[in-house]
């Protein structure tokens, strides 16, 4: 039974008094107990379009159909009242968005919240719920605040919180962009189970075109506000017809791509009299990475707990146990685990945010205690950029603080030069040396965040979730960003990240956690051709293309 028909739908949007259409024309349609995958890049107008389907853009002029059927009724949601929409959308539309944080209210209890959203406040209910998403410490969760749980496990909140008021639509907006695989699956496995059973229509938007395979019924691909290809996902990920969709899956990093530069999609798309053609790969490789026997960070039976105040009792909530690490110069190790394996807190320590509750640090042989400035040995490239950078102050101004932080003889003439150059380092132009960070987008923001990481010249950084809120080919973009820059300025990288593909690519070394424990390390060639452990053995066959 159809639930959703989208019928020629335009978005437009004034700027500067010129309207700029981000959506153009678009159709397709949705039934009950349906999974719809939503593809494309970032600006592609993905989110727009989901966005548009209950008019949540309030600036927007719509034009078109959004006809959804409910209760034997037609009602165009794009041109009804507002009383009609509100009830819709309270009643029989769940959206979840990709950064939970900003979505929960940080100062309510988590299982608050989910309850808020159902039409019972019976915690059976909210215990059903929070199994179902697999938070299974549920009277611990359910009393923490966003801030306490891990990124996977905020997610995982807000899936809840959709399911709470079991919707006939879900509107899903890059849902498990946080997740790792494993939990990414069990995830996308929970909703096309319920999506059968309640018949609940699922729209869901991704950057991830290989995550549909088993998971959407249909697939939809955008590019320039347009759709340019849609069918059954089979046909889609095993035959794709349009050159944009063919340059997508090519552009994912992937193991198999190893020691050779990422094509990125501009290199595998040619326009020719107006039409899109797409181009073979050509591989090109990397500058050999050749570590040297230099140890940099040496991590020695690290332990790290937490430690919760009861009304009459205090529990110790075991985070890290029996850490043992070791960094040398040139190496890129990357951490990788599910949400909540400790992978973060490992950074946190290193970058002493937090202090370990057990063992030693040592960088360059030293107790990294004893560093007045460990900013000036070590830096941080967060996941999210837009929240790392002020949104009242230029790029130009927020690099230049930092080289005023590190050399304040420096004067402007000079902070203003040093700034553009580094600009220049990460690709970007001297005219972004005056833009506000709303002003780029999120693969040029992840690039002003590495470059303000670069402005101390630490030789040793850490890549916190760096890529994976990134598409497929702005991930190429920075990852071939990282490995020149690593070529150049002799970089030694510590990547966390719950991407199998990414970090196979990418790294010589690897480690694997699961709850607080190293499972499994070593050469990143030999692990992956010979895991020892079923979990990195999960991992790989989830992943690995």
């Amino acid at each position: 039974m159809r639930i959703l028909d989208v019928n020629n739908l335009s978005v437009k949007f004034t700027q500067k008094e010129e309207d700029f259409e981000a959506v153009k024309g678009i159709s397709f349609s949705l039934n009950s107990g349906e999974i719809l995958g939503l593809i494309g890049e970032s600006g592609s107008g993905k989110s727009v379009t989901s966005q548009s389907i209950t008019r949540l853009i309030e600036d927007a002029k719509y034009a078109g159909s959004v006809s959804y059927f409910s209760n034997n009724q037609c009602i165009d949601l794009i041109n009804c009242s507002n009383s009609q929409l509100q009830i819709i959308r309270r009643e029989e539309v769940a959206y979840i968005f990709q950064e939970p944080m900003t979505a929960l209210n940080p100062l309510m209890p988590c299982g608050d919240q989910i309850l808020e959203s159902s039409s019972t406040k019976n915690k059976d209910v909210l215990f059903e719920l929070l199994h179902k998403v697999e938070l299974n410490d549920v009277e611990r969760i359910a009393k923490s605040y966003p801030h306490e749980l891990s990124g996977g496990q905020r997610q995982r909140i807000m899936i809840a919180m959709a399911l709470a008021k079991k919707p006939k639509l879900l509107i899903a907006d890059e849902p498990t962009t946080a997740l790792d695989i494993a939990i990414q699956r069990e995830i996308l496995a929970l909703l096309k189970k319920l999506s059968t059973e309640n018949k609940m229509g699922i729209l869901f938007i991704t950057h991830d075109l290989l995550s549909l395979g088993e998971f959407a019924d249909r697939i939809a691909v955008m590019y320039h506000g347009k759709i340019v290809e849609q069918n059954k996902a089979s046909k889609i990920l095993n035959s794709p017809k349009h050159p944009y969709t063919q340059a997508l899956l090519e552009s994912r990093p992937s193991y198999r791509k190893k020691g050779n530069i990422l094509e990125e999609i501009s290199d595998l798309l040619v326009e020719s009299n107006g039409d899109l053609i797409y181009k073979k790969p050509t591989l090109e490789k990397l500058p050999a990475n050749t570590p040297h026997d230099e140890v940099i960070l040496e991590l020695h039976d690290i332990g790290k707990y937490h430690v919760q105040n009861g009304i009459f009792k205090r529990t110790k909530n075991q985070v890290l146990e029996d850490i043992n690490l070791k960094v040398n110069h040139g190496d890129i190790v990357g951490l990788i685990g599910e949400s909540g394996s400790g992978k973060s807190t490992i950074a946190k320590i290193v970058l002493r945010i937090w202090e370990e509750t057990s063992g030693k640090i040592l960088l360059h042989k030293k107790d990294i205690s004893s560093f007045d400035d460990l900013s000036r040995e070590i830096q941080l490239v967060f996941q999210d950029p837009f929240s790392s950078l002020n949104p009242k102050h230029t790029i130009g101004k927020a690099i230049s603080e930092v080289f005023h932080i590190s050399d304040k003889k420096l004067k402007s003439k000079e902070l203003k030069q040093k700034s553009i150059e580094l600009i220049k380092t990460v690709g970007l132009t001297e005219s972004d040396y005056y833009k506000y960070p709303h002003e780029f987008s999120g693969g040029q923001r992840q690039r002003i965040c590495i470059a303000k990481a670069l402005a101390k010249e630490p030789k040793f950084i850490v890549l916190d979730e760096a890529v994976s809120a990134l598409d497929v080919s702005i991930q190429a973009k920075i990852l071939n960003l990282l490995n020149q820059l690593k070529a150049k300025k002799g970089l030694t990288y510590l990547l966390i990240s719950h991407d199998m593909n990414v970090v196979s690519y990418f790294c010589n070394k690897i480690v694997v956690l699961k709850n607080g424990r190293i499972i499994e390390s070593g050469d990143s060639e030999e692990l992956i051709n010979n895991p020892k452990s079923d979990y990195t053995k999960s991992l790989l066959e989830s992943s690995i293309n």
